[in-house]
């Protein structure tokens, strides 16, 4: 047996197959019986049609897009509501970060469904009861990877100590040093932020304080390897990845001991798809396969969604994995709509940074890609803005060509770098790191 939070998380897929076809079917029922936004946008398909999982495809996509104009055409939660208001229990906002905020809504069993997934996930990336655990993620603005956070790490059986990004470097570093949490959770930019910094601050360096555990998320990096090394030798901490979103609960990806790639932990509560992001076809979970991720909901109450896109896409890294996880795994590229075409070459913001970072001491890892074009294509050369560290020894002129020269080499895209000193690039503090400046 696995070392596991849920026995689910081992169980053979095709009895995993077998609940989930029986909790669709359920709320598919419950979700025409009571979301006004989906018996419209099926009114066209015959419920007797959908007869099992395999039958999916023949309903349309839920995107965010949707949900907005839902959200505005019904105040306050949308015409996609299922869930009478009086058993709603509480609302989390999406960050807002590709256009106005989504609210979700939770009735009580709905938090439960989140956090049995957070918990697992936080389970996989090496938590473990009685763990105290500093939560360094913003809490504000109702962002969901904030209290749902605390939440699921609680029924865990965590002790949480909740100051959250707004705190400040100096109070998160003074608040490790006298409490001595042994795990952290935040974004990979404010790990590095903290552990680049805790000289400074604490007149010792982030490797003699108490942090061994380190689970990140809410932006790239954490499972990219040359971020992830700088984070580790920051902290001399175990550090994991995972992913997931505000619509369905925070997180239910996430990386174990093994450390290449992230299982799904959302057996029982989703049933995820991969489609081509260009075709929009369905394509089959198997390793290899890269797509976008869509989702379903199979026991959400108070906003249930039907294969909503995310926009996220990954490639499917692997079907087994020795720590006894049946989920599959899976490694992220970004979101589709971070994704730049340049001459026809595909690139994602989070590639470019894995190159920068790895150029240290020379670099500090920070970056700009400057959008000075309409859309998310171009036939010209990328413009980037580099830090170069203080401690560099290398001319400006030098680490120009050679950032240049490796991203062409690796990625094959042309960029053009300017170099800036050390903290020129604002620090993204409580907020996700933006890799992209449109002008």
């Amino acid at each position: 047996m696995a070392n596991t939070f849920d026995e689910i998380e081992v169980l053979p897929w095709s009895e995993v197959t077998d609940i989930h076809e029986e909790l669709f079917q359920k709320q598919l029922d419950y979700v025409l019986g009571n979301s006004e936004f989906y018996r419209r946008k099926y009114a066209g398909v015959a419920r007797s049609s959908i007869t099992s999982l395999a039958d999916i495809s023949e309903l349309p996509f839920t995107t965010k897009d949707d949900i907005r104009e839902s959200l505005l055409a019904l105040p306050p939660l949308g015409l996609h509501v299922a869930a009478p208001l009086d058993e709603i229990v509480q609302i989390q906002s999406s960050s807002g970060t590709t256009g106005m905020p989504t609210f979700v809504a939770a009735t009580s069993q709905d938090i439960e469904t989140w956090n049995s997934m957070g918990a697992r996930v936080f389970y996989a990336n090496g938590f473990r009861p009685r763990d105290w655990v500093m939560h360094a993620y913003a809490m504000g603005r109702g962002f969901v990877g904030g209290l749902v956070n605390i939440e699921h790490l609680q029924h865990l059986g965590c002790c949480v100590i909740p100051l959250g990004a707004e705190s400040g470097t100096e109070r998160l570093l003074q608040a490790i040093d006298h409490l001595k949490p042994v795990a952290m959770c935040a974004t990979p930019s404010m790990v590095n932020h903290l552990g680049s910094v805790a000289q400074d601050v604490l007149g010792k360096s982030a490797t003699e304080l108490s942090i061994r555990k380190i689970s990140v998320g809410g932006e790239p990096g954490g499972g990219v390897p040359a971020i992830r090394q700088k984070m580790e030798e920051l902290w001399n901490a175990d550090v994991r990845d995972m992913m997931g979103g505000a619509d369905f609960g925070s997180t239910y990806w996430a990386e174990c001991d093994v450390k290449d790639g992230m299982h799904v932990c959302s057996q029982g509560a989703l049933h995820v798809e991969l489609i081509d992001p260009d075709t929009l076809e369905s394509l089959p979970i198997v390793e290899g396969t890269t797509g976008e991720l869509v989702y379903t909901t199979l026991r959400r109450q108070a906003t249930p969604l039907i294969r909503y896109r995310m926009g996220d896409i990954v490639t499917v890294s692997d079907m087994n994995c020795s720590c006894g996880r049946t989920g599959y795994r899976i490694k992220t590229h970004g979101r589709a709509d971070d994704m730049l075409i340049v001459r026809g070459v595909n690139v994602f913001p989070a590639a470019i940074k894995d190159v920068v970072v790895q150029l240290a001491p020379d670099t500090t890892g920070y970056l700009k890609i400057d959008l000075d074009f309409d859309g998310h294509s171009t036939y010209e050369p990328l413009k980037m803005r580099v830090e170069q560290s203080a401690n560099s020894t290398m001319d400006s002129a030098a680490l120009t060509q050679r950032i240049e020269d490796e991203i062409r080499n690796k990625l094959t895209v042309r960029v053009i770098v300017t170099i800036v000193p050390e903290g020129a690039i604002e620090r993204p503090g409580a907020q996700k790191e933006k890799l992209l400046e449109r002008s």
